[in-house]
């Protein structure tokens, strides 16, 4: 039977090749946008709408609660309003055009 460290080193090895693969040749287009779906499903969103809340996020923080507040309400209602098959639509519209400058 094999012991620890020459399971761990196996391991460690096949990480290695893995990542210089992945260095060298880079992830395919198809496995980005399907990996970056599956991440925005997860978190109940399409890409419309998170686009939208990281947006209205941008927006520089004041000191006081009320203007916190009002940009947080305003980012979930423009996101939540974007939470529909126009919105699905529209992101992946807007990811398709922007395919040749992101290379993606």
């Amino acid at each position: 039977m094999p012991s620890t460290s020459a399971i761990l080193t196996s391991f460690a090895g096949i990480v290695a090749l893995l990542s210089l693969f992945v260095y060298f040749y880079g992830i395919p287009p198809e496995l980005k946008r399907k990996m970056e779906q599956g991440a925005l499903k997860t978190m109940g969103e399409n890409k419309m709408s998170y686009m939208m809340k990281d947006q209205i996020s941008k927006v520089p923080d004041a000191d006081q609660q009320d203007i916190k507040n009002l940009k947080s309400s305003l980012g979930n209602i423009a996101g939540g309003s974007a939470q529909n098959p126009l919105g699905d639509t529209a992101g992946e519209a807007a990811d398709d055009i922007s395919k040749p400058f992101t290379g993606r």
